[in-house]
């Protein structure tokens, strides 16, 4: 199998953490857990390549010129060499990569304009045969865990970055080649782990995937403790019932939703 950048995307708590670990124990792939290069590259690229004190005005297309031709395979080399990755499957996971607002930030659900845009064009740019997976959940459960976290202040609040984040997925994912693509269900990892085993081995171009649903099977035998930020092991493993009363919720998640499956149309 030849190099094959993976990188996990999602909206926070959706599951992305437990996805990587997941993926971990096949031996065929290997992910870091937030590394972030691709925000610190975003960074260099689009804030601190246009600080005249830091790079001269003269230079500056030269610079972003050299870094977008040559910066793909200095990653690569990094993972390689100096994180002592050999799996032909590598990469990151990473909810803040599809962060519309990476740069620019947030004050809880309100982000600051003008919005600096995620990393995943970025990471396209550079590496062109990455492949993206993302793994999503119900709106309303993300805004509840959001919200218990403390990382808002409402459950409106959760509601509106879930969708914000998921919106950039999904308009990226619009503009890339499907087989570079896949959405994953967070309920159907959990409730039928040998069906998604299957097609995320069959996305991987994974002959063997049993690796992967044998380890989601054994997870409801003996959950595994993940440490920050995924330590509520029934967060993981209980599914919780659609709600009935709360469509509002459903509907400010907009349009988002109902492409995923959460909504009517």
């Amino acid at each position: 199998m030849d190099s094959a950048p993976l990188f996990i995307v999602g909206s926070p708590r959706s599951g992305t953490t437990f996805l990587c670990s997941v993926l971990n124990v096949h031996p065929l792939i290997q992910l870091t857990n937030e590394c972030r290069i691709f925000a610190l590259l975003k960074n260099t690229l689009e804030a601190g390549g246009t600080r005249p004190d830091l790079l001269g005005v003269a230079q500056r297309e030269h610079f972003r010129h050299f870094c977008r031709r040559t910066l793909g395979p200095w990653v690569e080399r990094f993972y390689r060499e100096e994180l002592g990755m050999t799996a032909p499957i590598w990469g990151d996971k990473h909810p803040s990569y599809a962060d519309p607002t990476v740069l620019s930030g947030r004050a809880g659900s309100i982000e600051r304009l003008p919005r600096s845009g995620s990393c995943l064009r970025l990471i396209r740019e550079l590496l062109p045969q990455a492949r993206f997976i993302h793994i999503h959940r119900d709106p309303r459960h993300v805004a509840n865990s959001l919200l218990r976290k403390h990382w808002i202040g409402s459950i409106e609040d959760g509601i509106r970055v879930w969708e914000q984040y998921v919106n950039e997925i999904i308009g990226f994912f619009a503009e890339i080649p499907a087989d570079r693509a896949l959405n994953v269900s967070y309920r159907r990892v959990i409730e039928d782990p040998r069906t998604t085993a299957a097609s995320i081995g069959t996305f991987l171009d994974v002959a063997d995937a049993s690796p992967i649903s044998d380890f989601l099977v054994s997870q409801h035998r003996c959950p595994t403790p993940f440490s920050d930020p995924v330590t509520d092991i029934a967060d993981l493993y209980v599914v919780p019932d659609e709600p009935a009363d709360d469509d509002k919720l459903l509907a400010l998640a907009g349009t988002a939703a109902t492409h995923l499956g959460y909504a009517a149309a």
